[in-house]
């Protein structure tokens, strides 16, 4: 059982961000809400969109540690979602690492390496871990 529960009129789940016909009326439409920014100034090296179901799951300096020096996105996809799948996660999970100019450039400490080992030992086992 989620401690929350996203939906809206009880119904519709919010991350269906695309809309749904049922509810137009209501005001949920395929017309989605587009904001551009222009990076300037670093290297970024990628983005990382990852559905609700990494989201809570792992922190965002997880996701980002879980990425940073992968050889190729593919890779860096595939280990946050294996890490997800490792706590046991329960909800679908979707994972797209986008690469950046800097792909390959940006080096970092590995800041969440021991909270990770923490976690991975704390759900070998558990009865989360084995209903997956």
């Amino acid at each position: 059982m989620k401690l929350h529960d996203n939906r809206w009129m009880g119904a519709l789940a919010n991350t269906r961000g695309l809309g749904d016909l049922r509810y137009k009326r209501f005001g949920i439409t395929p017309e989605p809400e587009v904001r551009s920014k222009l990076l300037e100034g670093k290297y970024w090296a990628f983005a990382v969109l990852v559905s609700d179901g990494i989201s809570s799951e792992l922190s965002d300096d997880e996701i980002v540690d879980l990425a940073r020096g992968s050889p190729d996105p593919k890779t860096a996809a595939e280990r946050i979602l294996a890490f997800s799948e490792e706590l046991g996660g329960e909800d679908n999970a979707t994972a797209i690492v986008v690469p950046l100019a800097g792909w390959g450039r940006i080096e970092g400490p590995d800041k969440t390496k021991e909270l990770r080992e923490y976690r991975r030992k704390q759900a070998v086992g558990s009865e989360r871990q084995r209903r997956m």
